[in-house]
């Protein structure tokens, strides 16, 4: 009963913002803009989202290591595709965990692997969010430390839940609650292992410095991806903008208030790319090339899964 109260007021606010949306902007005129993107845009746009995700895919690996390429490209695009559905990005990140829990029967480890993933993909995003404010010369110096100041609170704040001291004190609370019995010591059990799972990834500063410097080149992909697409709508070059724009809105995506993030991820670019000069309009329209580009993916997503379906029955008949 909870979960359809919840669903139906994430449905009534996704409603809400996107009817906004419209109603305040010419829509007409966005989806002029959007059909003018040329096709050798969407050519270099498709290209380089396949680099980026290639990249993505490799970083999680290197944390998974017994996973192959290919199943962490299936289900890195299968969670692309509920995240269409689920409210907020770290819904389709559960998604992500679960299923490649599945594949081995090791949920804590997958767990920790794609939270710890996301986690220094936000890292990356924001150290180069800060280089884009401080590199572009498109905002006001008021909005250029304001918002540097806002990235760069966020970036301690993560850095600071990830000091030893914390953990310790973390693991001997879940260690001491996994004791009690029923599902609530089982819970606990489970927080645990990924409790634990995490440490093990944290103390291979390797590791992670190799996954920080993927991340970097992700959102380096997906800046020109960004800027390709706003040049695509004839608004300009914006590389440098897109840096820290993509960070602030990603920021924003990871709030669990609509499905699929629809409405805010609308909004927020209007708002944003109305800091640089781009029409609203011409906002509207680089916003349907990200919905066009991650439909791209979610129907791969779901042909990968229809396949390794169509391939089990294939076996079992065999």
């Amino acid at each position: 009963m909870k979960k359809t109260i919840k669903l139906i007021l994430k449905l009534c606010v996704t409603f809400f913002l996107m009817g906004y949306v419209i109603i305040t902007n010419d829509l007409r005129m966005a989806f002029v803009y959007f059909s003018q993107i040329p096709l050798v845009v969407w050519l270099v746009v498709f290209l380089l989202t396949c680099v980026a995700v290639s990249i993505g895919v490799v970083r999680t690996k290197l944390f998974l290591v017994n996973h192959s390429f290919m199943t962490l490209l299936r289900v890195r695009l299968i969670s692309t595709a509920y995240s269409f559905i689920l409210p907020g990005q770290m819904a389709a990140e559960g998604v992500r965990a679960y299923l490649l829990g599945k594949e081995d029967n090791n949920y804590g480890q997958s767990s920790a692997a794609v939270g710890l993933d996301k986690l220094i993909g936000v890292i990356s995003l924001l150290v180069l969010g800060v280089v884009g404010l401080i590199v572009t010369r498109s905002l006001e110096w008021s909005i250029v430390i304001t918002l540097t100041v806002f990235l760069v609170g966020l970036l301690s704040v993560i850095l600071v839940l990830n000091i030893t001291p914390v953990y310790t004190k973390i693991h001997g609370v879940l260690a001491f609650l996994s004791k009690k019995t029923g599902k609530i010591g089982k819970g606990f059990a489970f927080a645990l292992r990924i409790a634990e799972s995490w440490q093990g990834y944290v103390n291979n500063k390797r590791l992670l410095l190799k996954n920080f410097a993927y991340g970097l080149f992700f959102q380096f992909f997906v800046a020109i991806i960004c800027m390709l697409l706003t040049y695509g709508v004839g608004a300009g070059f914006y590389f440098f903008d897109w840096l820290w724009i993509h960070a602030m809105l990603t920021f924003v995506l990871l709030l669990p208030v609509s499905l699929g993030g629809m409405g805010i991820r609308e909004g927020s670019l209007v708002g944003l790319l109305g800091f640089i000069g781009v029409e609203a309009e011409q906002a509207l329209a680089v916003s349907f090339g990200f919905l066009a580009v991650q439909l791209a993916q979610a129907a791969a997503g779901f042909g990968f899964e229809i396949w390794a379906t169509l391939q089990k029955r294939k076996s079992h008949e065999e």
